[in-house]
């Protein structure tokens, strides 16, 4: 009998710099058995090589695993030879050698293949079958990890092995999320996590309970993995094991942290920043290893910094002495890098005693353990990170030579997480240089690794120190910088405004990916652009960069619409920008600008005429210079695909000096980018409508306190429901999710309505409607309306028109183009703040007139109509009463 050895994890693996998906590692319960006629030496190789790779010592985990591997193979012990296999495939991931980590655990799985065999068999086959499933996931075949993972399950299932299928489902869920089906994602974590508590409370409990909170706060529930991670710390306490204790303290101080800075008020941001501190505190004083106390100390580092308590900073000596006692590994060099990047961070906003030469040797001690650790990967960042150190040093000839030896590293083991940032700092380097066309390309490979990154991209979880706006959002805004010309008179090439704005799309897909904390806007149906679902329709998309506003219009190009070359392009494309300081008297002017203009002028109902100033500059920066030509392409939809804070403002209330723009003859729109999924209009007679609304609150519910009734709700569904024939409705207490999805699943409406409360907020998950018996948000919206049954009958028009965006934040206006585009609906009309319920109901219900009456009638007329239709009626309206509805993609 063959001697097999296996060993029992529950773990995460992290990389730098992109937060880390929890792909869950699961290997059957420990198990050592020797045959007194079997050698020990295999067993004792790959004793070492799993020690060391659970270590982070991956290069030396892979030479014992390929000794212990050749034992193993020599003596015939094919199934500690398969095993042997799993690990050496997991390594090599780690060192980012996907090819070997491919051909290793398929020739483990060849050897597997077999229906029958004994349970250890079993076992390691289902490990091998997570470890094929996340690299699978890890090389964005996120379809074939689940199925393999589904495998592995069964596996599990087969030989009773619990901790498996918890493990293996888990992954699952990790796929579901990456696939975009939200709903199954949650469903599978919710029962897993029903399935856990039902177990006898044990330490393995406690493990999966660390593992769904972990997961929970990766796919962006923080309330859930707070709870979760709660339960395993009281257990852990309960079962007296100090240790794992530290651990899942660690993992709440995260969670903590992530919440610091997702929460919306204040008081809330403090009191989550307060509890990660004292939960990272405390995780210091009571564990007994070294790499969990050394990472608590350096999150709680990097929390103090963000929050500026540099008074409370702790002595670098301190952490220093915790660091170098730590044995060589990949997480030790992390652990130098993440110190390195907290000191740049202080010396950046309050300039302290560290110097720049300390700062250099912690960061070249990475680089000489990387080295001697073989860690190729380590060793790429670390120098990356020296690169960065000598670039804000001015030393830039240094500072290009470690950059560019840390890229040729990161990209030979195609590390695109650690390549995007170096290739970047390259791009910054070679234009300080004034090579700007070598800075043009190092931007166009970075941005590169940043598309093959969009999965990872989402998973902003506090493990680790990722800001989207710091380290993702600044790549794409400064390559636009380089494309267009410095100068207000200067001329771009066609192709450059084509490229500046195809870059602004890619990072407009960006944002709401990071927004959802998935990759979230593949659709069945094939988007197709703007100028092909509407010629005659201009497309306005001012670009905030650095140092300017750019608006680029399109203009409908005439000879390719008469067809007299098929050549020529369906647009022509126009430049004018803002410079700061000159057409703009600042940044910050610009920004107060736009801020004060949504919270203070429009959104005010009392200031009768603050806004006209505020409104006629917006009018100058993005219409006015375009006027004659709008008017001489005889433009009929001006569709606007607006960035930052200019998504909060309503461009129907920009003003020219004499009218409103939605009183010109244009018809308006906003897009999320520059592709929609194509018109498919229904005929007036086939209109199905859904509504549901809330006419009063639940007093029980404490969901509903902070909202107020919206009395008219309840005529103006019914008046709406008179007007188009095929009509279902839900009010009140019968609007609960149960029997929305029913009716959405059975009836196929072409238009839904939310008569509802609802915010749109700076996260998917607090960016909700609200129901009689919860907060339905961003993502269970979108399930809802995306059911099953339903799927192949595209919802035309999804109406939310008793919405707001919250307090005008520019994250926040992502919460409309999310609600969006996550909707599944060809367009949205929603409101960006709170209406008066009478002007609602009387605009709603004309719209909805206008939209059945007129057979030929478009979104945008119609909505159009309807504001005019206020305003008609008292001309000094203030547009705080019918300018917040917008109408968000297709618009005809």
């Amino acid at each position: 009998m063959s001697a097999i050895i296996l060993f029992a994890t529950l773990t995460q693996i992290t990389n730098p710099g992109i937060a880390a998906k929890p792909v869950t590692e699961v290997t059957p319960p420990a198990i050592v058995r020797l045959d007194r006629n079997q050698p020990t030496n295999g067993k004792e190789q790959l004793e070492r090589g799993i020690i060391l790779y659970q270590v982070h010592r991956f290069n030396e985990s892979i030479q014992f695993l390929q000794q212990a591997s050749e034992t193993f193979k020599t003596n015939g012990d094919g199934l500690n030879q398969a095993l042997t296999l799993n690990y050496l495939s997991l390594a090599y991931q780690q060192l980012g050698k996907f090819a070997d980590a491919e051909k290793v655990i398929t020739e483990s799985l060849t050897f597997l293949q077999k229906k029958e065999g004994s349970k250890d068999y079993f076992s390691v086959r289902a490990q091998a079958l997570n470890t094929q499933g996340k690299l699978q996931l890890t090389q964005g075949k996120a379809e074939l990890a689940l199925k393999t993972w589904e495998q592995a399950t069964k596996v599990y299932q087969q030989i009773g092995d619990e901790s498996g299928v918890i493990g293996s489902q888990i992954n699952q869920a990790q796929a579901l999320q990456t696939l975009g089906f939200y709903r199954r994602a949650q469903n599978t974590l919710e029962n897993l996590k029903a399935k856990v508590e039902g177990q006898s409370d044990s330490l393995l409990k406690v493990k999966a309970l660390l593992s769904l909170g972990n997961t929970w706060r990766a796919v962006g529930n923080l309330e859930k993995s707070e709870r979760v991670l709660e339960e395993a710390k009281q257990l852990a306490e309960k079962l007296r094991s100090k240790e794992i204790v530290a651990e899942i303290n660690l993992s709440l101080g995260n969670t903590y942290q992530a919440g610091a800075s997702n929460e919306t008020g204040e008081d809330n941001k403090l009191g989550k920043f307060q509890k990660a501190l004292d939960t990272y505190t405390e995780v210091a004083k009571i564990s007994t290893s070294p790499n969990i106390k050394v990472q608590a100390q350096l999150n709680q580092l990097r929390l103090l910094i963000d929050k500026q308590q540099f008074s409370q900073l702790p002595e670098l000596s301190t952490i220093l002495s915790e660091l170098n006692q730590l044995p060589p590994s990949r997480q030790k060099v992390y652990a130098r890098i993440n110190l390195a990047q907290s000191l740049i961070k202080v010396k950046n906003t309050e300039d302290k005693n560290t110097s720049w030469l300390q700062v250099e040797q912690i960061v070249k001690a990475g680089v000489e353990e990387a080295q001697t650790l073989q860690d190729t990967r380590a060793e790429a960042y670390a120098l990356g990170t020296l690169g960065n150190i000598y670039e804000q040093n001015n030393q830039l000839s240094e500072a290009q030579k470690l950059s560019e030896a840390g890229v040729k590293l990161a990209e030979g083991i195609s590390a695109s997480d650690i390549a995007y940032r170096v290739r970047w700092q390259l791009a910054r380097i070679y234009k300080a240089n004034g090579d700007s066309e070598k800075a043009k390309g190092a931007y166009k490979q970075a941005l590169n690794h940043l598309k093959l990154l969009r999965n990872d991209l989402a998973y902003t979880s506090g493990d680790v120190q990722f800001s989207f706006r710091e380290e993702i959002e600044p790549v794409y805004r400064q390559y636009v910088t380089l494309l267009l010309p410095q100068t207000a008179s200067g001329e771009a090439s066609q192709a450059n405004l084509k490229e500046a704005r195809d870059v602004m799309e890619s990072l407009k897909i960006a944002e709401l990916d990071s927004f959802f904390r998935r990759a979230c806007l593949d659709v069945e149906d094939q988007p197709v652009s703007l100028n092909e679902i509407d010629p005659k329709a201009s497309v306005i998309y001012p670009i905030i960069l650095p140092d300017r506003l750019a608006v680029i219009v399109s203009l409908p190009n005439q000879q390719s619409q008469s067809k007299q070359n098929k050549q020529e392009e369906k647009e022509i494309l126009k430049l004018k920008q803002h410079f700061f300081g000159k057409e703009i008297s600042s940044e910050k002017d610009f920004k107060n600008t736009i801020t004060l203009l949504r919270t203070e002028q429009l959104a005010d109902e009392q200031n009768q005429s603050g806004y006209l100033q505020s409104v006629q500059e917006v009018y100058n920066w993005l219409i006015r210079p375009f006027e004659a030509e709008l008017e001489n392409n005889q433009v009929d939809n001006l569709v606007f695909v607006l960035d930052g804070g200019l998504r909060n403002i309503p461009m129907a209330a920009l003003h020219d000096g004499e009218q409103f723009l939605i009183q010109k003859k244009y018809n308006l729109a906003i897009s999320p980018g520059l592709k929609l999924l194509p018109p498919k209009r229904s005929e007036k007679a086939n209109l199905r409508l859904f509504a549901g609304g809330l006419s009063k609150l639940d007093e029980e519910n404490p969901e509903h306190k902070n909202f107020q009734q919206l009395q008219n709700v309840r005529q103006e569904i019914e008046t709406i429901s008179q007007q188009i024939t095929s009509s279902e409705k839900l009010l009140d207490n019968k609007l609960i999710n149960s029997n929305i999805a029913q009716k959405i699943q059975s009836f196929s409406p072409s238009i839904v309505l939310f008569a509802t409360h609802g915010i749109f907020n700076t996260s998917a998950e607090d960016t909700f409607i609200l129901s009689w018996d919860q907060k339905i948000n961003a993502n269970q919206l979108g399930s809802l309306l995306k059911s099953q049954e339903n799927q192949q009958k595209t919802i035309d028009l999804l109406v939310l028109s008793a919405c707001q965006t919250a307090s005008g934040d520019e994250r926040a206006a992502l919460g409309l183009a999310g609600i969006a585009v996550q909707s599944g609906a060809r367009s949205t009309l929603a409101t960006l703040w709170n209406v008066d319920d009478e002007k609602t109901k009387e605009l709603m219900v004309e719209f909805f007139k206008q939209l059945s009456e007129s057979p030929t009638i478009t979104k945008a007329e119609a909505i159009k109509r309807a504001q005019l239709h206020l305003l008609k009626q008292n001309p000094q309206l203030h547009p705080y009463y019918w300018s917040p509805y917008v109408l968000v993609g297709n618009w005809l």
